[in-house]
């Protein structure tokens, strides 16, 4: 607040010896020209605003008394002693550097996570400019939410074959923390992606039982670990929001996935032999079932959330439902 430090003595008063520039210590009586944030000079117990001060020569001359500790703020009450100034689950924004400085911390260290992608598949367009097959459209979905958190470095499509996903997995994981790997993840002819994880290192888990997520799976190569896909957008998705999400998470010392509980819209069955994992929608504070499998992009540009459900249980509307949000 831009004003005058003021030295209170022990009666009200209205008029005080102005003392030009800054001064060791004030005594009752005096008053010092003050900015706003510095700190007060010893002997001040008050500030009086701009606006309400007046300059009469040698003199200050307030309107009306200055009532003790007026417009003076105690170390620590703009920014308290175990104030949360920054976040490792937060980029390091305008707003973080300004209270960092207002508490007199000039420096943070900073470090990004650095993921590498790989999509595999003979049927991959190779770039932009190739049209003799699709483009890989889960890359970028991946690169595009995981920047937030990391850097992100696309490889270009690589073959169905083993030897040359498992030296790109050598490779990257020389200037990786995390590895993502999408498509062959199944078990076709064509799906060797596990098998050379399997080979660079080491396939800790191939799936699970769970509709959707079965074909994901998680290797390590040089202890880097390595996140596989599935090559549908659905799974693909659901997959990284769980198993991706747990990784970074673990890095960064917070949880990222963000649960929600909602009750359920209207009914449904789950009608698949596995557990199965369901899209919901968020509308009016209730979870609308949109549906499941691996091929439902409408579904998923519509979906808010998503959970795991028991195979063959039908579930009544108005049931409280453990959800799992999107991030957007």
């Amino acid at each position: 607040m831009d004003g005058f430090a003021l030295a209170l003595p022990p009666h009200r008063i209205t008029a005080f010896r102005l003392v030009p520039g800054p001064t060791a210590r004030l005594r009752p009586g005096d008053a010092v020209p003050i900015a706003t944030g510095a700190p007060l000079p010893r002997g001040a117990t008050a500030v009086a605003r701009l606006e309400a001060a007046r300059v009469v020569g040698p003199r200050l001359q307030l309107a009306r008394p200055v009532p003790q500790g007026r417009d003076v703020h105690a170390p620590g009450a703009a920014i308290a002693r175990g104030s949360v100034l920054a976040r490792p689950d937060l980029p390091v924004d305008g707003y973080t550097l300004a209270g960092l400085l207002a508490a007199r911390i000039p420096e943070l260290r900073v470090r990004r996570l650095r993921i590498t992608i790989l999509a595999t598949g003979d049927e991959l367009a190779r770039g932009a400019a190739d049209r003799r097959g699709p483009a890989d459209a889960i890359g970028p979905w991946i690169a595009a939410t995981a920047s937030r958190w990391a850097t992100v470095t696309r490889v270009r499509p690589l073959p169905d074959d083993v030897r040359r996903i498992r030296e790109a997995l050598e490779r990257a994981s020389l200037r990786s923390d995390l590895l993502v790997t999408v498509g062959g993840s199944s078990v076709g002819p064509r799906d060797c992606t596990k098998r050379a994880v399997a080979e660079a290192g080491r396939l800790v888990f191939g799936g699970v039982r769970v509709n959707v997520l079965k074909r994901a799976g998680l290797g390590l190569v040089r202890r880097r670990p390595v996140l596989v896909l599935p090559g549908q957008i659905e799974s693909a998705v659901v997959s990284f929001h769980e198993f991706g999400l747990a990784l970074l998470g673990r890095w960064r010392g917070v949880e990222l996935r963000r649960r929600v509980r909602l009750p359920l819209a209207r009914p449904f069955t789950v009608d698949h032999r596995m557990d199965s994992t369901v899209l919901f929608a968020i509308r009016a504070g209730r979870a609308e079932p949109l549906g499941w499998g691996v091929t439902r992009y409408g579904a998923l540009l519509d979906a808010d959330a998503f959970g795991y459900f028991r195979r063959g249980r039908s579930y009544r509307a108005g049931t409280s439902l453990d959800l799992q949000r999107l991030i957007r």
